[in-house]
This record gives C-alpha cells, sequence and structure tokens, in this order.
C-alpha cells in the first residue's frame, strides 16, 4: 500500500476515535480520580518528587497496595503542571491516547499481515467499540491506556526487525508493564505465537523473545523491591468455590465483548454468580480459542487474535483475586484488539464475496457502536451521573444510593440528599454511615431531636463507628448536656485516637464542664497532632492564665498571633497578662 494512502488512513482513524470521544472533553473528575489526582496535588506541586514515584505504590503513598503504576503517577504530575486541575486537559489526553492507540493497531496490522483492509476494520471497530468507554472516560483508568498503547508499540516496533528497533521495543514494553500489570503477557503471547506459526519463525525471534522475558523478569524485582508483595493478599482460598466463580468472571467478560450493550460501572460480586449454563458457555469459548490457537489450518489474524485474548484474560480471570473489582469494563481494554482482529478477519472474509453488502454492514456497525459509545461517554461525565447509571442498572444496590446520596448532600441538595438515604436504608436496613447523614441533614434543618434519634441508631447498630458518636456528642453539646457529650467524645477518642478533631471536641466539652486539667491534657494531645490548631492554642492558654502559669499562658497565645496576626481576643488576652505581670499596672 502507497504511503500516501497509509497516513489518510491513519488520519481517518486517529479524526474518528478523537470524535467518539470528544463529548468526554468536558467531563469532571470522577471516583478514583479524587484519590490519585485531586489529592495528590500537593505532591505532584513539587518536581523534586518525580523519583519519588518510582519507589512508592500507585494507589496511595501510605499504603503499600499491589498496584506499581509510575508511569501512570508521572502523567499526572505532567498534567497538573500544564492543567492544574482543571480536568479538561486530563481527559483531552485520554482521549488522544486512544486515539494513538487505534492508530498503532492498524500499523501493527498491516505490518503483520500485510493487509490493510484487515488492519482497518479492526482498528475502526476498537475505535468504537462501547465497552472502552470506561476506559477512556475516565482519568483514573489512564493506567490502561498507557499499557495498551506501549504493549502495541513494543509489538510493532519488533515487527519491523532490526537493532535499533528490537531495542526500542524493549523499551516500549518496559513502559507497558510500568503502566498496568497486565503487559506482562506479551511475551507468553510471542511465545506460543511463534510456536504456533512454526518452529523456523520461532528459532528466528528466539532472542528478541528472550529479551522480553528479561525484561519482564526485571519488572518483578523492581515491583517486589517497591511493594513488598508479588501479588494481592489473597483473600479467597484457590478451591472448587473459586473456579466456579472464574468461570463466571470470564463468562461475563465473553459477554461484554460479544454484546456491548448491557453495560455498568459496577459489577458486584452480587452480579457475578455462578451457574452451569455460564461455566458451559465460559468453557466453551475459552476452548474454542485454545482450538483456533493451535489448529494448522487456522488463519493467521484467527490465532493471533484468539492467542491475544487467551493471554490477555489471564491476568482479569481472577485466578488471583483482583482487589478492585472482579469484573469491569475497563480490563477488556487491553485484550479487545485480539476480539476485533478476529471480527475484522471475518469481515474481510465477507468483503471479498460480497463487498457492497459488507461495506454497509461495516459502517452500520460502526455507527450503532459509535452511538452507544458517544452516549456512554455521558455516564461518566461526573460521579452523580456514573451513581444513577448504577441504580438504573442495579435498583437494588443500597451501596449506589448511598454513594449518591453523599454527593447530593456535599452539593447541598439536601432533600434530595435525604431520600437517597433513605432508599439505601429500604435496600439494607443497618446502614449505619447512612443514618449518621441522615442525622447530619436533620441537624442542619435545625432538627436537634431528629438528628439525635438517628445518630443514636448508628451508635446502636455499629457501636465501634466514632463518627456516629461524634455527631451525637455534638447534638448533646448543643442541647448543653455537656456530661452525655463528654461520654460521647470519649468513645470518639477511644475508637479515633489519631483525630485532632475528636480530641479538641472533647477538650472543649471537659472546659465547659468545669474540668480544667482534664481538658489542659485534651488541648496538649490536639497540639500533639494538629500544632497549628489555632483554638487548642487559645484555650490551652485560657487553662494556663487562670493556673496562674503565665509564661505559659504568654507562649500559647503568641502561638495564636503567629498563626493569626489579627486575632484581637489573643492579642487582649497577651496584654491582659503583661499587665497582670506587672502588678496590673
Amino acid at each position: 500500500m502507497r504511503r500516501q494512502s497509509n497516513k489518510q488512513i491513519t488520519a481517518i482513524l486517529f479524526t474518528l476515535a478523537f470524535l467518539i470521544y470528544a463529548n468526554a472533553l468536558f467531563a469532571g473528575f470522577v471516583l478514583d480520580d479524587q484519590d490519585l489526582i485531586i489529592k495528590k496535588s500537593t505532591f505532584f506541586s513539587h518536581p523534586d518528587n518525580v523519583l519519588a514515584i518510582f519507589t512508592i505504590p500507585d494507589a496511595t503513598f501510605n499504603a503499600a497496595t499491589p498496584y506499581y503504576r509510575p508511569l501512570n503517577t508521572l502523567s499526572y504530575m505532567l498534567d497538573h503542571y500544564l492543567w492544574g486541575l482543571h480536568p479538561f486537559g486530563y481527559h483531552l489526553e485520554n482521549i488522544l491516547i486512544h486515539a494513538l492507540v487505534a492508530v498503532l493497531l492498524y500499523l501493527l496490522l498491516v505490518e503483520v499481515f500485510n493487509d490493510w483492509r484487515l488492519a482497518f476494520f479492526a482498528a475502526v471497530l476498537f475505535a468504537v467499540y462501547p465497552v472502552n468507554a470506561e476506559a477512556v472516560d475516565a482519568v483514573f483508568n489512564r493506567n490502561t491506556l498507557f499499557c495498551a498503547l506501549f504493549s502495541l508499540a513494543s509489538l510493532l516496533l519488533l515487527a519491523k526487525g532490526g537493532t535499533k528497533w528490537t531495542a526500542l521495543s524493549f523499551l516500549a514494553y518496559f513502559f507497558a508493564l510500568l503502566s498496568k500489570e497486565p503487559a506482562a503477557v506479551v511475551p507468553f503471547f510471542l511465545l506460543t505465537f511463534a510456536i504456533t506459526s512454526g518452529g523456523r519463525a520461532f528459532r528466528a525471534r528466539w532472542k528478541a523473545l528472550a529479551g522480553f522475558f528479561a525484561i519482564l523478569i526485571l519488572y518483578f524485582f523492581i515491583r517486589q523491591h517497591v511493594l513488598g508483595v508479588f501479588v494481592a493478599n489473597e483473600s479467597v482460598p484457590f478451591s472448587i468455590a473459586r473456579l466456579k466463580f472464574m468461570s463466571a468472571v470470564i463468562f461475563e467478560n465473553f459477554r461484554l465483548m460479544l454484546f456491548p450493550f448491557k453495560l455498568d460501572a459496577n459489577y458486584s460480586l452480587l452480579k457475578i454468580f455462578y451457574t452451569p449454563s455460564k461455566a458451559a458457555a465460559a468453557t466453551a469459548g475459552l476452548a474454542s480459542l485454545v482450538f483456533f490457537s493451535i489448529y494448522k489450518k487456522t488463519p493467521a489474524p484467527v490465532r493471533a487474535g484468539s492467542q491475544w485474548i487467551l493471554w490477555g484474560l489471564l491476568p482479569v480471570s481472577n485466578i488471583v483475586m483482583i482487589p478492585s473489582a472482579p469484573v469491569a469494563e475497563r480490563y477488556l481494554y487491553t485484550i479487545l484488539p485480539g476480539f476485533v482482529l478476529i471480527l475484522a478477519y471475518a469481515l474481510s472474509a465477507l468483503y471479498r464475496r460480497k463487498a457492497r453488502a459488507t461495506v454497509a454492514a461495516g459502517m452500520l456497525l460502526t455507527v450503532a457502536m459509535g452511538s452507544r459509545t458517544f452516549d456512554r461517554n455521558f455516564v461518566w461525565r461526573d460521579n452523580m451521573s456514573l451513581y444513577r447509571s448504577v441504580i438504573r442498572s442495579d435498583p437494588g444496590n443500597p451501596e449506589y444510593y448511598y454513594y449518591l446520596a453523599l454527593s447530593l448532600y456535599n452539593a447541598g441538595r439536601l432533600d434530595e440528599s435525604r431520600k437517597m438515604f433513605e432508599s439505601a436504608l429500604k435496600r439494607q436496613p443497618d446502614y449505619p454511615e447512612a443514618l449518621t447523614y441522615l442525622g447530619l441533614i436533620c441537624m442542619k434543618k435545625g432538627d436537634l431531636e431528629g438528628a439525635k434519634r438517628q445518630f443514636q441508631s448508628a451508635v446502636s447498630l455499629q457501636p465501634d463507628y466514632a463518627a456516629a458518636h461524634a455527631q451525637l456528642g455534638v447534638v448533646y453539646a448543643e442541647q448543653n448536656l455537656f456530661e452525655q457529650a463528654e461520654h460521647e467524645f470519649g468513645e470518639t477518642v477511644r475508637l479515633d485516637p489519631g483525630s485532632a478533631g475528636a480530641h479538641l471536641d472533647l477538650a472543649i466539652t471537659l472546659l465547659r464542664l468545669g474540668l480544667y486539667k482534664k481538658a489542659q491534657a485534651e488541648f496538649i494531645n490536639v497540639l500533639s497532632l494538629a500544632p497549628d490548631n489555632i483554638t487548642a492554642h487559645n484555650d490551652l492558654g485560657a487553662i494556663y492564665a487562670r493556673q496562674g502559669r503565665l509564661e505559659s499562658a504568654r507562649r500559647e497565645f503568641r502561638a495564636v498571633l503567629t498563626l493569626d496576626p489579627g486575632n484581637s481576643l489573643a492579642a487582649r488576652d497577651l496584654s491582659a497578662i503583661g499587665m497582670e505581670a506587672n502588678g496590673g499596672k
């Protein structure tokens, strides 16, 4: 094919992939974006932290997780430099990466199979396929996009041959591994495809294969060193029950690939359940892929697609339990190239017999899939639309009523929020978090008795729920029932001793009860946890002044003025201490 035509096709693919997701440019941050991007904004503001990214887990900076994806985190730091916390730029990058993945898939298939029509059909289907929406629309899923981008790039560079391109393919593969764990299957795909394609092809590529496996071993060594764990902690022992669960997971992945129209942002354990029919369908699907992988007369594109799917399904089959979710549409993003390759081969074969009918069917399929994807982008616009979509698909799920209610509460839409919390409680009566927020809504509306009832119900359901004790203490304090308030704040401190706010509430209550020594101890606890707490410095200064410890009182009031130079009360108290020290002159 002429180079000029190739450029035109890649331009068409890039434009198509971009336009399908253009309405996602104006979406906000959702779900894990809060932890991975927003909460880390201070960290990202310091360029010196670039190197630190490679020595910490991906999910949080204060706890080891089985995720090591530094390249993804590094991209967020760059975005923070370019865009701050404006989501437009982050979404723009996701869409551009997706468009590049579609182009790379086309170029790879042309290079390997020398069939531009096959490559074009596959790349178009990949660009518009609805299950990809989750990976593209949610910024926190960029690790999946990077994994696909660099995996395909490594294969394309390898296919070009030559020492220089092979070395670059190793680098691209290392980047894929630093993006997301599923890239680990790429060398195994290369190995099986080389073997089943003929011994000669295998012998010609054994050095490159050895290089890929060497990169994989290096990655696992680095990952183990940083995380201290090889895989996620096993929450379910491997057993017959696990095999049944895996069959349900594999069935769901097949369903999403074959019928990408009943989509959901939350595939809970209640949805992923075993039935003999699901197990039979999953087994038949796997058996078909194995057959087409090893059958000598299988066309090369079908063999490659089958093996790509088989290896891609392995990391998401829950042979090792996935901590985040057992099934998710984003998991299919790196598997889908194999599936669309098989579909494209079928379309190419049909084209040779009925060209016009195939073109019409292909256009109809593209429009149908693209329309569904374009519509799906609106679901990922913000958390509220996302939670509503889950509720529509799973109306019995109390968790997402609670999440929606919480979003409405934070937006100040209290009446709507109350209805959603009540809906969550209808589906799960023992939901202390929902009861606590209903109490908070009552407080905002001035109904202290209603709030007290809700908080008491939450505490009775979960006696170790610190937040409910804290809010119940606030209600008692508002009602001047300070002894009851002291008890609740004391429980809060016992349950959450690291909370400066809990110690402060208890200290203020003890002060109101006239228990100055106990209050003094709690204010000191507050300052050990939050040295810049103005209220604690001020009230502790007042206690010291009452005890005649003027130098200590002076130190506390000066601390207040250092933190808040315009604090007139602290200035007055400091002046009064000075006068007292001078005999009242």
